[in-house]
């Protein structure tokens, strides 16, 4: 039997059974658990007004409550909520690029702090994932795009950044709140914590580790929750990102061979988040793959490895064409995605990089491929193919900052057109 109670009535030895939102904007780790102890009645009460408690499980209250709080069964969370873009991608991007300057001098901190054995600025973190937060409500395509720009030799520090961004993206989708948003997106910027811990030689090895090596790799986890530990103020939640992040669904994980519901919604989200980044980046031994072959990967691992209903919430976010391919339209000519359309996720925007004989465009254009519909010959101005990376010769990240650029030359073109009607 179910019942609403208020969070200020709980006890140790009650079972919750449902919050009073969606478990995933939750740091809970399991979908229903007991009340353990005094620290427990207060992570509940600090995330929720009220919760839902199974009186044949565990204890009951002996408080009265009126009946329309009594349910056989409890009703459905309330709705998630819906993000709406305030800003402009060209608008956004500025601001964008400020906050990735602040999150690699952050970071960069962090590490030299693990190196020196000091603790880490918990407040400037957090300050950092804000304005994170905050940017990817407003609109989340000006960071996923700057998330492309990556470096080879700098991994580590732009891993813990994109999978940042991308995680808090991927929340938004889901509808998280923005407390919720922030405890998550701070739990994966310091998801890899840990691997400061792991010798470069392993870490950067090009060939196959050895049992001995996989060994010390698979450490890194328990390192990153014993450097949070020792921090202070950081929230179990985010120490359990740390730790989990390499569990996967079907207990073949590590450091504890956690499986299915053992595993936080939490921790699956930045697992999910943590390869997909990790396949699409170029490293010292192999190149990556592009958008959306990872995402057909995944794809065929989800059963295995990740929640299935989390990965397809995942590209559904990311998008069919997710930002950072390289397509070919239907024209012969070239582009970049650069903001996914929820709406027609078949026809994003594109940066316009090379025309039909696959000379540069210069500038470059951005044109969306909503606004086309079928012309005369019945056929529809669109994406083609997506082309792998490298090909052309193209380098995402050398046309990300053109963005501003080409703005610039489609308001003045509009202003132009507008002068000469």
């Amino acid at each position: 039997m179910q019942k609403q109670i208020d969070s200020q009535d709980l006890e140790i030895g009650m079972y919750i059974s449902q919050p009073d939102r969606p478990w995933l904007e939750t740091p809970f780790r399991f979908q229903g658990f007991f009340i353990e102890s005094e620290r427990h009645i207060e992570e509940v009460r600090r995330i929720c007004e009220y919760v839902f408690i199974d009186v044949i499980k565990g204890k009951d209250t002996d408080r009265i409550l009126s009946p329309n709080r009594v349910f056989t069964s409890p009703p459905k969370p309330k709705p998630s909520r819906v993000y709406i873009d305030t800003t402009a991608l060209e608008q956004e991007i500025a601001v964008a690029e400020e906050l990735r300057k602040q999150a690699i001098e952050c970071i960069d901190e962090v590490f030299e702090n693990i190196k020196s054995n000091k603790q880490l600025d918990i407040p400037k973190i957090k300050k950092v994932v804000s304005g994170f937060v905050d940017s990817i409500v407003r609109n989340p395509n000006a960071q996923m795009c700057l998330a492309q720009l990556k470096d080879r030799d700098a991994y580590t520090a732009q891993h813990s950044i994109n999978v940042c961004i991308l995680t808090i993206t991927f929340g938004r989708h889901l509808g998280m709140a923005e407390n919720s948003l922030n405890m998550l997106g701070l739990g994966a910027m310091l998801h890899d914590v840990g691997k400061l811990k792991t010798p470069l030689e392993i870490l950067n090895k090009p060939g196959r580790l050895t049992d001995e090596e996989f060994e010390i790799m698979k450490a890194h986890p328990e390192h990153g929750r014993k450097i949070l530990k020792q921090s202070g103020g950081v929230p179990d939640s985010v120490i359990d990102i740390a730790l989990s992040h390499h569990e996967r669904l079907a207990g073949h994980g590590y450091p504890r061979a956690c499986m299915g519901n053992q595993i936080s919604p939490w921790s699956k989200i930045v697992a999910i988040v943590d390869v997909y980044d990790a396949i699409t980046s170029d490293r010292c031994y192999h190149d990556g793959m592009s958008p959306t072959h990872a995402l057909t990967k995944m794809y065929e691992w989800r059963i295995r490895d990740f929640d299935p209903e989390l990965l397809e919430q995942f590209i559904q976010c990311i998008g069919i064409y997710p930002i950072g391919t390289i397509v070919e339209l239907t024209s012969g000519e070239v582009g970049i995605v650069i903001s996914v359309n929820s709406d027609m996720r078949l026809r994003p925007k594109v940066m316009l990089i090379m025309d039909d004989d696959k000379n540069p465009y210069y500038p470059t254009r951005i044109v969306d491929l909503s606004a086309f519909m079928l012309n005369a010959n019945d056929s529809v101005y669109g994406i083609e193919t997506v082309l792998e990376p490298g090909l052309y010769n193209i380098n995402v990240k050398e046309y990300i900052k053109d963005i501003q650029q080409a703005q610039q030359v489609n308001m003045s073109r509009m202003t132009k057109e507008k002068k000469e009607m």
